[in-house]
Order: structure tokens, then C-alpha cells, then sequence
């Protein structure tokens, strides 16, 4: 023993080397008896934007295929298979029984709430000024709740105004420049609406689906005062945007002009999402939707070339309040939403776009938009980058799910009760 004693009070090294193969391999030992770390992720199965995809997990895929390899001793396992109309109430159930996953998808719609209930984790901690500045400021945005990060986003779907170009063309109508106005539109939307077959009813109409909630938006307006926190319906803005919307239906003498009048071909104007760009102006839907005449997008029209008059959905990422693991979290968030790789392989196999300026300005994007069955008014990058400048945020507020559904239906009964003043 004394000998033993000897060699380590003269060899220090060798005690100090001796120490830490013991600790090193306790370590090792632990951590084989307890197993890979679980990070479990919450998805809703299909396309987020409602249009036909069979792709849609594979940038998800490939981040959690990247995050593993560098964390050999974690795993991720997803919950998937839940139809996305029904995956709010899932959610809502596994928080209410503290069962959430780490990481989840949360509906824009619900994240308000959530946000103000604790059940996502502030992350404004984690997000430093280059980060942010890295994102296109409306999609960084649609995570803010009263100043605060508690999502991060992972796709953008700008809504566009799609245009039938023969029937401009026939019109004798060019089309609109990228800043043109709310009087821009309701002149082309004039000219066009008439009786093409002099059977003394209009057939030929300017616009479908252009509603009082991208009006309002067009004339600079909000539903919502987030400095106030409280409702903004009866202002200037909503005032002109009710009257722009009974203007624009005046023109069609009462008839409800819909989508389907625009498949026909009979409608110059109707609002649409990249999503949708994206899905029906390829082959193979093309054949079934708009293959029978001419047609792009371009952006939304604006009271004044200086307001943000384009609406854009983002799907989000959050981080449970109550994960074991949020450094883990926070890193597979990154992945998914600040890796350029995965924000291009999403681009290039989804239907909406990166929340990244540089994937969106890089040439592969580019090559993806010009695919040759798009066809000559294939969207360029120009366009969807000042398509995502003039974007803005819907303001988000607890419960704004159920209240904009109220004022929906109230104002739309106004509108066709032509009761706006009351």
C-alpha cells in the first residue's frame, strides 16, 4: 500500500491521468444505462397551406437527420398523423395535460393564446441582432408577442393578386406595375365588368374574393392597437376600406362573384397564395385549374405606394415552457429555421418560401421558380422579395382567433345588408 501510496505522491501525472480514465468511464457508463436522450416534436400531417403536397417532411427530415448526426445521443421522434384541423385541439389537450412535446408547430391562429397562457418558452434570449437579421422582418415577426419571441418562423406564404392576362389583353388593359394603388385597381376592375354577350346581364367581372380585411390593410388600417391592446373597428381607415368594398360590389350589381367565376376565366382579379402559385401554375394541376387562359401574380394593391398592403401566413416552431432539454430545443429549432440548407430544400420541395432573405436571393431558388412548366409569367425573385418587403404582421392578440371570426361575419352582414353605417 505504501508503495501504491509512493507512486502517486511522487507522480502526480499519472494520478491525474489515472483519475480521469475512472471519470470518463463512469461517465460513458451513466450515460449507456440511461439511454438516448428523447426530443419529441409535434407536427400536423400535410401541407400547411392547404394545397396538395407530397412532400412536405422532407426539410424536416433532413434537419433532424443533420441535428442527430451531430448529437449521436439524442433522438427525435415525432408525433405525426394528426390532420392538421384537428391538430389545435390536440395540442391544447397535451398541454392542458402536461404532456406537450418539446418542440411543436402552432397554428398562427393559436399562438396568441398559447403565448399568453406560459405554455411557449421565451426565446428572446437566444436571438441575437445578426440572427434577426437574417430573416425577412415579417416572418421574424409573426413569433413577436408583446415584445416578446416565442416562436420562431419556418415558412412564408405571401398572399399575391393573381391576374388573367388575356382578359386584360382583350381589354385592351396592361398589366399593373408593381406599385400601383386601390384606385388602380377599382378603374381596371370598371372597365372590365360589362355584358360581353348583350343579353343585358354583366358576365365579365374585375375582382373575386377581395375582402374587407386586405382593404383595410391597403388604406395603412388595423383591427388591432397594440400599444392600446384593444380593438381599432371604428377609424378612418375602416371607414374607407368598408366604402371601398361596397364600391367594388356595386360594380357586379349585387351578384357574388367566386373563384369558380375566375377558373372560368371571367374574373380579371383574384387574391392568391404562393402556395397556390405554386401548386397550380406546374403541371400537373394546371390541367384541372387556370389552363385556359394566361395568367401571373403580382403584389397586392396599396391606398399609397408607401403602405404595407400584403398579408402573409407563417407556419412557426415553439418551444414547450416546460422541455427538460431547451439548449437541445433551441439548436433543432435553428436547424429548421436558420440552416440555409434546410431553408433551401424547403423551398425547392414546399410550396411557399424560405424566412431567409438569402435563400430567397440565391440562384437556385431562382432556377426553382423558372421551371419550364411554369411557363413565361413564372414569378421572379424581384418580385416575391418586394412581394415579402411590403408584407406586415396581422396584429395577434389573446383570443383574436374567435374575435376576428365575430367581426367577419358582423361586418360582412353589414356589407350585404348595406348597413356599414350603422
Amino acid at each position: 500500500m505504501k508503495k501504491i501510496i509512493d507512486m502517486f505522491t511522487k507522480k502526480p501525472l499519472v494520478f491525474s491521468l489515472l483519475a480521469g480514465f475512472i471519470l470518463l468511464t463512469s461517465v460513458g457508463i451513466y450515460l449507456r444505462s440511461q439511454g438516448p436522450i428523447v426530443i419529441r416534436l409535434g407536427l400536423y400531417s400535410g401541407s400547411s397551406w392547404d394545397v396538395p403536397n407530397s412532400k412536405d417532411n422532407r426539410a424536416i427530415d433532413l434537419a433532424i437527420a443533420k441535428f442527430e448526426a451531430a448529437h449521436p445521443n439524442v433522438k427525435v421522434v415525432y408525433e405525426s398523423g394528426i390532420p392538421k384541423d384537428d391538430y389545435s385541439a390536440w395540442l391544447a389537450d397535451s398541454i392542458l395535460l402536461g404532456e406537450q412535446t418539446d418542440l411543436f408547430m402552432v397554428p398562427e391562429d393559436d399562438f396568441s393564446l398559447l403565448a399568453s397562457t406560459g405554455a411557449l418558452q421565451n426565446l428572446t434570449p437566444y436571438l441575437t441582432k445578426q440572427t434577426r437579421s437574417s430573416y425577412y422582418p415579417s416572418a421574424l415577426e409573426a413569433g413577436n408577442y408583446q415584445g416578446n419571441y416565442y416562436a420562431l418562423p419556418f415558412e412564408c406564404n405571401p398572399i399575391m393578386m393573381c391576374v388573367n392576362k388575356d382578359l386584360l389583353d382583350k381589354e385592351g388593359l396592361s398589366l399593373p406595375s408593381q406599385t400601383w394603388t386601390l384606385e388602380d385597381f377599382y378603374e381596371i376592375c370598371q372597365a372590365v365588368t360589362k355584358d360581353t354577350d348583350g343579353d343585358g346581364v354583366i358576365d365579365q367581372y374585375g375582382s373575386t374574393d377581395y375582402d374587407w380585411q386586405k382593404a383595410l390593410i391597403a388604406y395603412g388600417g388595423d383591427i388591432y392597437d397594440q400599444d392600446k391592446h384593444q380593438l381599432t373597428l371604428a377609424t378612418s381607415q375602416m371607414r374607407e376600406a368598408l366604402s371601398f368594398i361596397s364600391k367594388l360590389e356595386a360594380l357586379n350589381n349585387n351578384y357574388k362573384v367566386s373563384s369558380d367565376d375566375f377558373d372560368q376565366g371571367k374574373v380579371a382579379f383574384y387574391p392568391m397564395t404562393l402556395a397556390q402559385y405554386r401548386t397550380y401554375k406546374p403541371y400537373p394541376y394546371h390541367v384541372a385549374k387556370y389552363s385556359s387562359f394566361s395568367w401571373t401574380c403580382i403584389q397586392m394593391p396599396a391606398e399609397q405606394p408607401a403602405y404595407k398592403a400584403t398579408q402573409v401566413q407563417t407556419s412557426l416552431f415553439a418551444m414547450s415552457s416546460q422541455t427538460s432539454h431547451p439548449d437541445l430545443v433551441w439548436e433543432l429549432m435553428t436547424i429548421l429555421s436558420q440552416d440555409e440548407a434546410i431553408q433551401q430544400e424547403l423551398v425547392n420541395k414546399s410550396q411557399g418560401m424560405s424566412v431567409l432573405k438569402a435563400v430567397m436571393t440565391s440562384q437556385e431558388t431562382q432556377a426553382t421558380l423558372n421551371l419550364a412548366d411554369m411557363g413565361v409569367n413564372s414569378l421572379t425573385l424581384e418580385t416575391l422579395n418586394q412581394v415579402m418587403s411590403d408584407s406586415k404582421v396581422t396584429p395577434r392578440f389573446k383570443h383574436y382567433k374567435s374575435i376576428l371570426v365575430d367581426c367577419d361575419y358582423l361586418i360582412n352582414q353589414a356589407l350585404d345588408n348595406k348597413t356599414v353605417d350603422t
